[in-house]
């Protein structure tokens, strides 16, 4: 009878053991668990990250030009005027790639004015200038100059440095 008790005092340690090794696994993974998302929840997004390290409000241009920063688009609302010829419309979304969130702030200021020259730009086109890249392209350029006459830049790398159409539709 003395072996009887013995073999039920061997097992217990052997189920606290395995017990104990459950709990510290769980606990690990809790904490593991935990550490991750405390970090992912707190952590600042990487455009917050470069605007605190450059002073800006997004920076999204020096990646694709590579001086470490992604590239700030200001983005202007649609236009839609009628061309030269008088028949014929032209709709348009125009993108703004500048140098900095300063500049942006700056489109925005001037954004009137901005407008205002767009808007008889594009009214003086014809169908034929519209129709092929290379008007379009032409386009861009006088876009890019005149905006940054607008906003005092005298260097396209200090001010709009691209100008984009997402949408360009001639009816």
């Amino acid at each position: 009878m003395a072996k009887e008790p013995e073999q039920p005092e061997g097992e217990a340690p052997k189920k606290k053991g395995k017990l104990l090794i459950i709990i510290i696994a769980v606990a690990a993974v809790v904490l593991v668990g935990g550490g991750v998302g405390a970090y992912l929840l707190l952590k600042k997004p990487a455009t917050e990250q470069n605007a605190d390290a450059h002073g800006e409000d997004a920076a999204e241009e020096e990646v694709a030009q590579g001086d470490g920063h992604a590239p700030i688009y200001e983005k202007l609302e649609q236009f839609t005027t009628r061309l030269s010829d008088g028949e014929t419309y032209l709709q348009c979304e125009i993108n703004l790639r500048v140098a900095d969130a300063k500049v942006q702030e700056k489109i925005k200021t001037y954004m009137p004015e901005i407008r205002d020259m767009l808007l008889r730009l594009l009214s003086s086109k014809t169908v034929e200038e519209m129709s092929s890249v290379e008007g379009r392209d032409l386009l861009a350029e006088e876009v890019q100059q005149n905006v940054n006459q607008i906003l005092g830049v005298k260097k396209a790398s200090k001010g709009v440095q691209k100008v984009l159409f997402p949408a360009f539709i001639i009816q």
